[in-house]
């Protein structure tokens, strides 16, 4: 569990360097490809390289003034005193004479609000001015180097100090996770011991102990009431056997009841074959079912009881709208949920016993009422909660029924209804 989890928090951790480094991959990306795409104005010093090289009498001329037009951009040549010798798309705002000052001005900021580049021309100044809002000049043309390499070495303490700050967290959280963890493994260690320690219920992990403790608990009254169970089959088998035993024992061969035995027999084959469709019910795999009529079955329940009680009286009231309709079953599972309970019905009533079948919006219902004295409350309530303890008579018989109505996905109801007992099974069927 504890490396379950340490693996999961450093892929995490991996997973978040990863995302970073990738981060910052995708941001020089996108300033290299901002750089590039961006960059549509030519290079002043390749301009200036252009026009010098094609120059002839004068710098500005038709070749240079045509290769300047498609770069949008316009120039003036400037004599040693500052006056214009040469232009080409002058704007009007611009003056034709400049001084010392206005040249230091333009050299290192703008001219205008125009972005200018100068370089000399003989013994005067080419200026290559670019469009308004197209260029950025920055007011130096120098870096102090030893500025350069502390930035650098700054930004390396950063990115240590990033990675040392991540190992520990990295250290805290998985402490901090074990701390929290320990108390629910050695918990799970312990969790079918007598020694169980219930967990704390509380903090960021307590749906998690409340679980767990849950979990003892269900154990514990499980194992309570299997205890229970086993010592109420083993009175149940026991009286038979002795039963058995004492015929066996008498003296006169003559005087021995063979029906006694036989019933005695059948009573102790009862409890353990109720003992083993209990256990296996867990075990018994949907797939292999396959859509069967209940009405087929119920006929054939009613007529095997009958034909077994032929003093009883059970009144089977079919109210099916659709009589051809299925559902996915066990056929010989599904007979002995009912089975269960109508052989209750006939062993603990001399009433009438109804059976009625009936469909509605995609379920059908199966009902059985007799009219005996019904169920003590606390059984039922048992059988709800599939508490084995002190339902091992009749009430074994319904809880049994209930855990095959489960297996079938269906709904089981039982109440009694003074006189009398109604237990309902409900199924959903599909066209």
């Amino acid at each position: 569990m504890f490396n379950y989890i340490l693996k999961r928090f450093k892929k995490i951790v991996f997973r978040i360097l990863f995302l970073m480094f990738f981060l910052i991959f995708l941001f020089m990306t996108f300033l290299y490809l901002n750089y590039r795409l961006n960059n549509k104005y030519e290079n002043p010093n390749d301009l200036y390289t252009y026009v010098k090289a094609n120059k002839g009498k004068t710098y500005l001329n038709e070749k240079n003034k045509k290769y300047l037009e498609e770069k949008n951009i316009w120039s003036i040549r400037l004599d040693k005193d500052g006056k214009i010798i040469e232009s080409f798309n002058k704007p009007k705002e611009i003056k034709n004479k400049f001084n010392i000052t206005d040249v230091a001005k333009f050299t290192r900021f703008y001219l205008a609000d125009y972005p200018v580049f100068t370089y000399i021309a003989g013994d005067g100044l080419i200026l290559f001015a670019y469009p308004k809002d197209s260029l950025d000049k920055f007011p130096f043309n120098y870096y102090n180097y030893k500025d350069f390499i502390f930035n650098l070495q700054l930004f390396a303490l950063f990115v240590l100090l990033f990675f040392v700050f991540v190992y520990i967290f990295y250290r805290i959280d998985i402490k901090n996770i074990f701390k929290n963890i320990l108390p629910f493994q050695k918990a799970i260690d312990s969790l079918y011991e007598n020694d169980y320690e219930g967990l704390d219920e509380y903090g960021e992990l307590k749906d998690l102990a409340i679980s767990i403790n849950r979990a003892n608990e269900k154990y514990n009254n499980l194992k309570k009431s299997q205890e229970k169970w086993i010592r109420g089959l083993s009175h149940d088998v026991r009286t038979p056997l002795a039963k058995i035993s004492w015929e066996i024992s008498k003296d006169n061969r003559e005087n021995i009841n063979l029906k006694n035995i036989q019933d005695q027999v059948l009573k102790i084959s009862n409890i353990l074959e109720g003992l083993n469709l209990t256990l296996s019910l867990s075990n018994i795999d949907r797939e292999n079912f396959s859509k069967e009529s209940p009405i087929k079955i119920i006929r054939k329940l009613i007529v095997d009881k009958l034909n077994e009680n032929p003093k009883k009286e059970i009144i089977f009231d079919n109210r099916m709208k659709n009589q051809d309709i299925k559902i996915k079953m066990d056929p010989i599972l599904f007979y002995r949920m009912l089975e269960n309970i109508l052989k209750n019905s006939l062993t603990y009533t001399n009433g009438k016993i109804m059976l009625i079948i009936s469909d509605s919006n995609h379920m059908i219902n199966i009902t059985i009422l007799d009219e005996g004295s019904g169920l003590d409350e606390n059984i039922i309530e048992k059988i709800y909660k599939e508490d084995l303890t002190n339902i091992r008579r009749h009430g074994l018989g319904i809880l049994i029924s209930k855990q095959i109505a489960q297996l079938h996905e269906g709904k089981f109801i039982i109440k009694n209804k003074k006189p009398g007992l109604e237990i309902s099974f409900i199924f959903a069927y599909h066209d």
